[in-house]
């Protein structure tokens, strides 16, 4: 191989690891942003329907989310905040979200007094959910950390489990297990555990964000480097494969252009001869050398 074909060659597959790179590092993450992007119907989230008595009075603007709450006692376990209602997007209906394509939920976030706040991912359950049934929906929730000061807080998805009190309403005695991720249809954030009764609160938003690995694209990506690096192990042994290998392989095909003349043994015959032992990888080897096939050399010089 000419010097300036390596060189050239090299450049090549330089220039296409890096770009590989680029494209991983850039899209080998998903990402979905709720707010402030808007993009998603925003409501009001009390324990009315609960049989509770708490209160939410919340305001959106452009860059924040702001809910002025007051948890009273009720019935049931009480809280207030607010909803993403994820089959609204666009102000236009859409169909189930599939948060199992997500790995983490971020969240800018500060209250007033409150030390943590909850998330509740609600999914339609194929047994329990009835359409249009609040209390009904399958209520996977977690807790994390706020405070006065806007910071995020950042909880796995893995994190969320199905609430006890749900799970009581619907006469299991334990969690099943069940998520039904990829039929979410809301996500709440509303007060944490320990917050005080009767006492006014604020929850305020600047940010909520989905994040996730571009399992796809990730597998797509691998796919195509495994192959990059095939021809680049290919590439690299024919450029420094030794010149007496290729000497040897020349002065090899010669004995059995000779035999192919001089004798009638099969071409599986005389790759035993020449010690070859796969006759493909002979006729292989044989074309590259006389641009022909063993047996369209020995017709040729019959």
């Amino acid at each position: 191989m000419k010097n300036r074909n390596k060189i050239l060659g090299l450049i090549f597959f330089a220039v296409a690891f890096a770009l590989w790179g680029l494209f991983f590092t850039q899209f080998k993450s998903n990402s979905l942003e709720l707010f402030p992007s808007r993009t998603f119907e925003i409501y009001t989230l009390t324990d009315h329907e609960a049989m509770g008595f708490s209160t939410s009075e919340v305001t959106v603007s452009d860059s924040l989310v702001d809910a002025v709450v007051n948890i009273r006692s009720g019935k049931a376990f009480p809280f207030a905040g607010f909803g993403f209602n994820l089959m609204s997007q666009d102000g236009r209906p859409a169909g189930y979200m599939d948060l199992s394509r997500f790995d983490s939920l971020e969240v800018e976030i500060s209250t007033v007094r409150m030390n943590t706040i909850g998330l509740r991912i609600l999914t339609d359950d194929p047994q329990y959910s009835q359409k249009g049934l609040y209390m009904s929906y399958r209520p996977l929730e977690t807790q994390a950390p706020a405070g006065r000061n806007f910071g995020g807080a950042k909880v796995a998805i893995a994190d969320f489990k199905t609430a006890e009190w749900w799970l009581a309403g619907m006469g299991l005695e334990k969690d099943d297990g069940l998520t039904y991720l990829y039929r979410a249809i809301l996500l709440e954030v509303y007060n944490g555990r320990g917050t005080l009764r009767g006492i006014p609160d604020a929850i305020q938003v600047k940010s909520l964000r989905l994040w996730g690995e571009n399992r796809d694209f990730k597998k797509g990506m691998f796919f195509g480097l495994g192959l990059l690096a095939i021809l680049f192990v290919c590439f690299i042994y024919r450029v420094f494969r030794k010149p007496e290998d290729r000497i040897a392989r020349k002065q090899q095909m010669e004995k059995v252009a000779r035999l192919l003349k001089s004798t009638d043994k099969s071409q599986a015959e005389i790759a035993l001869e020449v010690g070859e032992k796969k006759a493909s990888r002979l006729e292989r080897n044989f074309r590259k050398v006389y641009r022909l096939s063993p047996l369209e050399y020995r017709r040729k010089n019959d």
